[in-house]
């Protein structure tokens, strides 16, 4: 078994390179350790180090009758930047250990054996079946509807005055009195003499007038209520959905395997969906500033509300 080791040094981190070459006809098991103060830095796959990679080196099986190159880079400090000053011997340490026995031995496979073969574990999106609604959003979308439909029902008033309206369309057209018929039928009730002192009641197109504009009020703050509502629940189903999105990429983040297809499989936010993330992010921190700033708002503003009731 020969090797050779070479290293560079560039911008303070040494590359150190093995290459082995196997002139025996059987499989031949090496060691290398590193020996420079920094960490070893070795080739990854999948975000995992290469299989028979660890903190200290590299051991692995040259196979008969061929050739292996191992490298790795390591940081080093400002006594070791210069190349010059390296050598072979200062920075690695090889040992043969002899003929691989591997297979008499059993290996036992680890989460990082699966990351490496099978790769990033994100199952293809029409494999991925489509969220159901669950039992709480489907009884808060009845409800929202059934609260839109009572909002949207017309007042008393209202009612009563669209029935009339019908009610003179399906009599026919409606025939208005001559200005004879008028006066006679007013000049019987005209008294012969005025009264000195005036009525204590309010006339009666004050009090209708008084009436239509409580009966407004009303109205519009009914309208106010629905829509305030109406709002209130869209900005809780996207916090709902966000919240969603999020709790799954907090768990594949850094997940297993195994742990990530659960999570997948459990979840009712398709894996697609999480690609949204970053303008979630932007989404919130508006509605957060937006919110801040309407509670200042809400803070400093103090009508009267008092005088304005009696004003309307």
């Amino acid at each position: 078994m020969d090797f050779d080791v070479d290293v560079s040094v560039a911008d303070a981190v040494a590359l150190v390179t093995v290459r082995f070459d196997n002139t025996t006809p059987v499989d031949q098991r090496v060691r290398l350790r590193n020996r420079l103060d920094g960490p070893v830095l070795p080739p990854r796959r999948s975000g995992v180090p290469e299989d028979g990679w660890d903190k200290t080196g590299f051991e692995g099986v040259v196979p008969a009758d061929s050739t292996l190159a191992v490298g790795y880079a390591c940081a080093v400090d400002g006594t070791e930047a210069n190349g010059s000053s390296l050598t072979p011997e200062d920075a690695v340490s090889v040992d043969v250990l002899g003929r691989d026995d591997s297979e008499a031995i059993p290996q036992q496979a680890s989460p990082e054996d699966a990351i490496r073969e099978l790769g990033p574990c994100r199952p293809p999106a029409d494999v991925v079946p489509a969220p159901q609604p669950t039992s709480t959003e489907v009884a808060g979308e009845s409800e929202f509807e059934s609260e839109s439909d009572a909002g949207a029902e017309p007042s008393p008033e209202t009612a009563s005055v669209d029935t009339a309206d019908e009610a003179e369309r399906a009599a026919g057209p409606v025939e208005f009195p001559t200005d004879e018929e008028v006066a006679a039928a007013v000049e019987p009730e005209t008294p012969s003499a005025k009264v000195s002192e005036p009525p204590t009641d309010p006339p009666a197109d004050d009090v209708e007038t008084t009436h239509s504009a409580t009966d407004d009020t009303e109205t519009h703050s009914t309208t106010d209520d629905t829509e305030t509502h109406s709002t209130t629940d869209d900005v809780g189903s996207f916090l709902t959905a966000v919240e969603r999105r999020i709790e799954l990429a907090e768990r594949l983040d850094g997940a297993s395997v195994e742990a990530a297809a659960t999570a997948l499989a459990s979840s009712e936010v398709e894996a697609s969906t999480l690609s949204s993330l970053a303008a979630d992010r932007d989404e919130l921190r508006r509605l957060a500033a937006r919110a801040t700033a309407l509670a200042d708002r809400a803070a400093d503003a103090d009508p009267d509300t008092d005088a304005l009731r009696r004003v309307a």
